[in-house]
């Protein structure tokens, strides 16, 4: 699906702003039935030489006579402080972007985007900026969200990927790297030896990019007595028409020293054959029902073209899915008895499937719900609230529009019966979701029941990760926003995932570097006001 930007309005106020709108840029119609609220958002603002707003109808009919107003307030601002226009049509499922080429001044300034439909349908967006003569640098955070706190506590780590806790009451932060090395973080400081070391079973990986290496650990919810637990990572496979294995392997932590794991405990429970080197998923967490959820990608490549109907439709492979796994009983696991496709056509494994990416996900603590954030194609990162049996639509869809829905019609599948995300969020925003946790700490009460997420990065040469955050209103409706950072200093980091301690405080892994060449990945803990 490629964006299709048709026609071009120019005005010029030589006194005051120059304006250029670049009309709709039409996209698939979604099928699903909207969320009550506006459909009409500004979903982001930028800078630069000028600025630019993307306002997006996110609603299935269209909108007319959208009268918009972009305010520069504070600072010096010579030229560009009002803009005001109209829209005459946006259609469905569409975006316009509306730009004010030369703003001139110095100093902080607030931007504030403002719209409203004919229809009633009205969205407003300030965002904090910073005036350099010709250029608008666009400051973190959206006017009256939380400000995150960040601290950096580890550095010189190669791209990690993975911080969780062991539950065993010892406070410790267990990180792992792609690399397949696994360190431990214990009164303030990073121990020397790693509790495992993985990189001698894994393929060798781009030190520039790549998405294959340890990509998931856990532990057993009774950890603190049986020492078990669990790996996801890429090994080499004996098929020369496969990229690599995905493993997930059990492992047992050392009796002698609780900092360090048995590495010959290797037990291998599951070994999927992968065609291409991306898409691998590999969260593992623990449910509340007891159980080991898996999380697998598509196998790679591009639009799921693999097989004639692709992986993630497909009930006979494991790509593409979420697994759910009885640990406790069973050679090598047992399949717990209400699994969707047990003693029926399809895999016994799988829990939820139509996925692309499901990189990361995470159970909220108090209602159990599993929020799965799946990376999407072209066009649109989305946020799942997955439960047993649901489909979520990949390749049919991405996020809530039509991919290839030829597809729904070959499988007989009414798009009526997909489950949809509970929130979206388009390529102008973000290029890649990181999935987080619904905060439940208690370090941070103004946060507690807050989804916080991050989106790897704007670009990719360079770094620039958004730290986010959704909150649900009483309707049942999803809203991001984007954290305010003290000094309003923006990341400047390719934000490669989040992890909470044993209170439910949570912590951020970055890098500045897209791979593990160099020692550039670090940890932050978040405290949120």
């Amino acid at each position: 699906m490629r964006k299709k930007i048709v026609g071009i309005v120019f005005s010029v106020s030589l006194l005051l702003t120059s304006v250029i709108t670049i009309g709709t840029i039409s996209l698939p119609k979604s099928e699903n039935i909207l969320l009550s609220g506006s459909s009409l958002q500004v979903e982001v603002i930028t800078g630069g030489l000028g600025l630019t707003a993307i306002l997006r109808n996110t609603g299935k009919e269209n909108l007319t006579q959208i009268n918009w107003d972009i305010t520069c307030n504070g600072g010096l601002v010579i030229l560009g402080k009002k803009t005001t226009g109209t829209i005459p049509l946006l259609r469905g499922d569409s975006s316009e972007i509306i730009k004010v080429p030369l703003i001139i001044g110095f100093g902080k300034t607030s931007i504030t985007v403002t719209a409203q439909a004919a229809e009633g349908d009205d969205a407003i967006k300030t965002n904090q900026a910073n005036l350099l003569g010709i250029f608008l640098k666009i400051l973190p955070g959206d006017a009256g969200a939380l400000t995150a706190t960040i601290q950096k506590i580890m550095q010189g780590l190669r791209s990690p990927t993975v911080i969780t806790n062991a539950g065993d009451q010892s406070n410790r932060l267990i990180i792992g790297e792609q690399t397949g090395k696994i360190f431990i973080y214990k009164n303030g400081s990073r121990l020397t030896t790693p509790f495992l070391d993985l990189s001698t079973k894994m393929v060798k990986l781009s030190k520039i990019y790549d998405e294959r290496g340890l990509l998931g650990l856990t532990f057993h919810p009774d950890y603190e007595n049986n020492g078990r637990f669990f790996v996801y990572y890429s090994a080499p496979s004996s098929d020369p028409n496969l990229n690599c294995d995905s493993i997930l392997a059990e492992y047992q932590v050392s009796s002698e020293n609780p900092d360090v794991a048995d590495s010959s405990s290797e037990k291998i429970l599951v070994r999927i054959g992968e065609p291409e080197m991306n898409h691998k998923g590999g969260q593992l967490a623990f449910g509340p029902d007891g159980y080991l959820y898996v999380g697998v990608g598509d196998g790679g490549g591009a639009g799921d073209q693999h097989g004639t109907i692709g992986n993630g439709q497909n009930i006979s492979t494991l790509l593409g899915k979420i697994l759910r796994l009885d640990v406790d009983t069973g050679t090598p696991y047992g399949i717990p008895a209400d699994n969707p496709f047990v003693g029926q056509e399809g895999l016994d494994e799988i829990y939820a499937y139509g996925f692309r990416n499901p990189y990361r996900f995470s159970f909220d603590r108090e209602s159990g719900r599993l929020f799965v954030a799946d990376v999407g194609q072209d066009l649109w990162e989305e946020l799942d609230i997955v439960i047993n049996g649901g489909n979520y639509g990949w390749r049919i869809m991405e996020g809530n529009h039509p991919y290839d829905p030829a597809l729904a019609t070959t499988l007989n599948i009414s798009l009526e019966s997909l489950q949809y995300p509970i929130f979206e969020y388009s390529h102008d925003v973000g290029h890649s979701i990181i999935g987080g946790y619904l905060y439940q700490g208690s370090s941070s009460p103004d946060a507690v029941g807050s989804y916080v997420f991050g989106d790897w990065s704007t670009g990719f040469l360079k770094p620039g990760g958004k730290l986010y955050y959704l909150q649900e209103n009483t309707s049942g409706v999803w809203h991001r926003f984007e954290f305010n950072l003290i000094k309003d200093r923006p990341l400047n980091r390719f934000i490669l995932g989040f992890g909470e301690d044993e209170s439910g405080e949570l912590y951020m892994l970055t890098s500045w570097a897209t791979g593990s060449l160099l020692p550039s990945g670090e940890v932050w803990s978040i405290k949120i006001e």
